[in-house]
C-alpha cells in the first residue's frame, strides 16, 4: 500500500520514538556480554526502521539487510588469508555440523552474531506491525521496562535512568498512538492541525512530569534486596559465610575455589596479526587444594634485551610477526607472552629484564626496580605442530619429573577416570585431545557464582569431577592436569589471559580489548620429540593452536577422536542409552550426529517447499488475503485497508495503476482485461465512502461478495 508524505513523516517520527527505546534495550545487552562494535548494532536498527517507512519490495527490503549483516560478519571476523567466499562457505559447513550434531555450544561467533541480527531484525518487523498496523506500543513498552529492571536487580547493570527514558518515550509514543486510532474512529481529516492539536498538551504535561520526577527527592527502598532470597529459595545461596571474590589476575593459587564476581575494567588494548592466549607464567606443584611454586626451580635472571628469551616453548619457522601492548591499568608489573615470542621492545627507559626459570615470569627493569611500561612490543614466531609427530610420540619422559608430581592423598578414583578416557588412545596427543574434550562431553558445565570451596579433606579436583561438576577455568584445567599427570604425561597449570574482545581491524592488525574478565588459566603438556604444547579443556573456550596437518585428508577429521565409548559418568548411575547421551540435567537427549544424513534431506526438503510455496503464491496468497482482510470490509474506517489489499494483488497480476490515472480509469480497465464490471462498482462504492463519507448506505455484504470475487480472480 502506498503512503503519502504525511503518512510517512508521521511513521518516521512513530519509529524515531521506537528508535530511542531500542537504544536502551541493546545498552545492556551490549555491556553485560561484553559485545563490542555498538555503533554498527545500533546503525542496523536504524536501517530496519528507515526500510519500513517505505514501502520496498519484499526482495529489496530482505537483500538491504542480509548484505548489511554479511558485511559485518565478513569485516569482523574473517580470516585475511581466506576469500569472503571462501569463509562464508566455511563457516556455513562448520556451523551445520555443529547444530546436527547438537552440540551448540560450539557454534562460531559469526554464527551467533548473525543470530543476533536476525533476533533485532524479528523484533523490529513485531514492533513495526505494532505500531504502524495495531497502533499499540504497550506490549513491547511492557517487556521492555519489565527487561531493564530485571537486569537492574540482578546483574551489576544500573537501569535507573534507562527506565525513566523509557517510560517517558513510551508515553509519548502510547498518546501518539491513541490519536491515530482516535482520529481513524472519527474519520477526522487526516492534517497536522489536528495532531497539534491533541498531542501538544500531551507532551507538555509528560515533560513536565519527567522533569519533576528527576528532580523530587528519592525514597530509601521499603523492600530488602531479592537477590538473596531469591538465590537462597534456587538453592543457590551457597555458604553464606563464604566470600566472593573479584575476577583478575591473582598471585596466590594455593587455595582454588569459590564463587567470584565479574570486573570489566580495561586492562590492555593489544594489535596482533592474530588471535591468540597471552602467558604470564606457569605453576608446577599440585597441593590438593591448588598450585604453588616449587623453591628450588625459582630462580631468578637478569637478561639484557639483546639475550634470547630462555622459554620453554621454542618459536616455530614462520615469518617474524609484532605485537603492540598498551597498558590501559598498569597495576600488572609482567609482560605478557605470545606463544614463539623471541624478544621485547620496551620505551628505551627499561635496562634489562628478570627472568623466573622456575615458572617463565618475566618483569621488566629499571637499574634493579621492576617497573611496568606503559606500552611495549613484542615480537614471535607462532610455534607450528606437526600432525604426523604428534601422532607418532607415544611417551612423555624427555623432561622433568616435578611435572608428574601429584599429592599422596589423590583419590583412585581420579586416576581410574583418567585411564578410562584415554584407553583406547596410543599417542600422548591423542590422550590429551580426550581429557581436553571429556568435560564439554559428559555435562559439566561452566559456573563462577555456585562454586564450592573444598572442604579440609577433600581434593579439589576430585570434588570436581565427582561431586559439583560446576566450575570456571581453574577447575577445568586443574583437573586436565591433574589427569594427565596421573597417566603419566608432565602437564603443567598456566595463567594469564584469554585473546578479549575484537574491537577493531585495520592493515592485517587486529585490536583486542583485554579486561579483568579474561584473565585465564589453561594447560600445557608435554609431548616426546615435539616439546610443550597448549591445551583448553575449560568449556566455551577456544585456544588457537598451529598445527600443520601433513596428511593426505582434510583438516576438520583430524580433530575428530575416533569413536570412543563414554567413561561411566561420576553422578548417580542412569540407565544406558543405546541412541542418546545424557544431558547437563540428566534427562537424555538425542545423539543427532548418527542422523545427520536425515536431518540434511528432511532440511532439502523444507528448501524445495518454500521454493514451490514462493513459485505458486498466486494459488495461495489471494484466498490468504481474503482471509485476513475479509473483516476490514465491515466498518468504513478499515475498507480503506482492504480496497489497498485489493490493488496490491492486482498489481501483482501485472494490473497496476498508472501514476496519472484516476481509479475511475484504473477500475475500467481491471474490468475490461477481466471481463466484468465489478471492480467499476467498487470504486464507485469506494469513492462515495471515502470523499462523500456516504456510510449510512454501505451495504457491507454485496462489497464482500465483489472484493472477494476480484481477489480469487487474481489467482486465475
Amino acid at each position: 500500500m502506498r503512503r503519502s508524505t504525511a503518512e510517512k513523516i508521521e511513521l518516521a517520527i512513530f519509529y524515531f520514538i521506537v528508535f530511542l527505546i531500542l537504544r536502551e534495550w541493546l545498552i545492556p545487552v551490549m555491556e553485560l556480554t561484553n559485545t563490542g562494535y555498538f555503533t554498527q548494532f545500533v546503525l542496523f536498527i536504524g536501517i530496519c526502521l528507515v526500510l519500513g517507512i517505505f514501502s520496498l519490495p519484499f526482495i529489496v527490503n530482505w537483500f538491504i539487510k542480509l548484505a548489511y549483516i554479511t558485511w559485518f560478519v565478513v569485516s569482523v571476523y574473517k580470516d585475511e588469508a581466506l576469500t569472503t567466499t571462501q569463509f562464508l562457505s566455511e563457516e556455513l559447513k562448520y556451523n551445520l555440523d555443529i547444530l546436527l550434531s547438537g552440540e551448540w555450544i560450539y557454534v562460531s561467533d559469526p554464527f551467533r552474531t548473525s543470530l543476533f541480527f536476525i533476533l533485532i531484525w524479528m523484533l523490529i518487523y513485531l514492533i513495526q506491525h505494532w505500531v504502524s498496523v495495531r497502533y499499540s506500543i504497550y506490549y513491547f513498552l511492557l517487556l521492555t521496562v519489565f527487561f531493564i529492571g530485571t537486569l537492574d536487580t540482578f546483574t551489576e547493570y544500573n537501569g535507573t535512568a534507562a527506565i525513566v527514558k523509557v517510560m517517558l518515550l513510551g508515553l509519548v509514543l502510547t498518546s501518539l498512538l491513541f490519536i491515530k486510532r482516535l482520529m481513524q474512529a472519527a474519520e477526522m481529516q487526516k492534517d497536522w492541525m489536528n495532531y497539534l492539536k491533541y498531542a501538544t498538551p500531551i507532551i507538555i504535561f509528560v515533560m513536565i512530569a519527567g522533569i519533576v520526577a528527576t528532580v523530587m527527592p528519592k525514597a530509601e527502598p521499603q523492600w530488602s534486596d531479592p537477590v538473596p532470597y531469591v538465590k537462597n529459595i534456587a538453592g543457590i545461596g551457597g555458604n553464606a559465610s563464604q566470600s566472593v571474590a573479584t575476577v583478575g589476575y591473582g598471585e596466590n593459587d594455593e587455595r582454588l575455589g569459590g564463587p567470584f564476581a565479574g570486573d570489566n575494567t580495561i586492562v590492555y588494548e593489544i594489535k596482533t596479526p592474530i588471535r591468540q592466549y597471552w602467558r604470564v607464567e606457569t605453576k608446577d606443584f599440585y597441593t590438593s587444594k591448588g598450585w604453588e611454586q616449587s623453591d628450588d626451580e625459582s630462580l631468578q635472571q637478569t637478561l639484557q634485551f639483546a639475550d634470547p628469551l630462555p622459554l620453554s616453548i621454542k618459536p616455530g619457522s614462520e615469518e617474524p610477526q609484532s605485537v603492540e601492548v598498551q597498558a590501559i591499568n598498569e597495576e600488572y608489573l609482567f609482560l605478557l607472552q605470545a606463544y614463539g615470542i623471541t624478544s621485547y621492545n620496551l620505551d628505551g627507559t627499561q635496562t634489562g629484564l628478570r627472568f623466573n626459570t622456575g615458572n617463565e615470569k618475566i618483569l621488566p627493569l629499571i637499574n634493579s626496580d621492576v617497573v611496568a611500561p606503559a606500552s611495549y612490543e613484542m615480537t614471535f614466531q607462532q610455534p607450528e605442530y606437526s600432525y604426523v609427530a604428534l601422532k607418532e610420540s607415544l611417551s612423555s619422559t624427555e623432561n622433568d619429573s616435578r611435572y608428574l608430581q601429584l599429592p599422596d592423598n589423590l583419590p583412585q578414583r581420579v586416576t581410574d577416570l583418567a585411564l578410562e578416557i584415554t584407553d583406547m588412545y596410543d599417542s600422548v596427543y591423542d590422550k590429551a585431545r580426550a581429557i581436553e574434550g571429556y568435560f564439554a562431553r559428559s555435562g559439566f558445565q561452566y559456573e563462577t557464582t555456585n562454586v564450592q570451596v573444598p572442604s579440609a579433606d577433600q581434593d579439589y579436583v576430585d570434588q570436581f569431577l565427582f561431586e559439583t561438576r560446576l566450575g570456571y577455568c581453574d577447575n577445568f584445567s586443574t583437573s586436565m592436569v591433574v589427569m594427565l599427570r596421573s597417566i603419566g604425561i608432565q602437564a603443567r597449570w598456566v595463567k594469564g589471559f584469554s585473546s578479549g574482545d575484537r574491537i577493531d581491524s585495520q592493515d592485517g592488525m587486529v585490536t583486542y580489548q583485554v579486561t579483568n574478565n579474561d584473565a585465564h588459566s589453561w594447560v600445557e603438556a608435554y609431548i616426546d620429540g615435539i616439546g610443550w604444547m597448549p591445551f583448553e579443556p575449560t568449556i566455551g573456550f577456544s585456544n588457537p593452536m598451529n598445527i600443520n596437518y601433513d596428511v593426505d585428508f582434510e583438516a576438520p577429521e583430524e580433530e575428530q577422536l575416533p569413536d570412543m565409548e563414554e567413561p561411566e559418568a561420576p553422578k548417580p548411575e542412569l540407565e544406558e542409552q543405546d541412541t542418546t547421551k545424557q544431558s547437563t540435567n540428566g534427562t537424555s537427549r538425542m545423539d543427532w550426529s548418527k542422523f545427520k544424513w536425515v536431518l540434511y534431506g528432511l532440511l532439502a526438503l523444507v528448501v524445495i517447499g518454500l521454493i514451490i510455496a514462493w513459485k505458486k503464491r498466486g494459488k495461495w496468497q489471494p484466498k490468504l488475503a481474503v482471509q485476513m482482510n475479509k473483516s476490514k470490509l465491515d466498518k468504513a474506517a478499515t475498507f480503506e485497508e482492504a480496497y489497498f489489499v485489493l490493488l496490491k494483488q492486482l498489481e501483482r497480476v501485472h494490473l497496476k495503476r498508472g501514476q496519472d490515472e484516476t481509479l475511475q480509469q484504473f477500475a475500467m480497465r481491471v474490468d475490461r482485461q477481466l471481463d466484468t464490471t465489478k471492480m467499476s462498482e467498487l470504486t464507485a462504492f469506494y469513492e462515495r465512502l471515502i470523499y462523500a463519507k456516504q456510510t449510512d448506505q454501505m451495504n457491507t455484504t454485496k462489497m464482500k461478495e465483489i472484493w472477494e470475487y476480484l481477489i480469487n480472480r487474481t489467482s486465475g
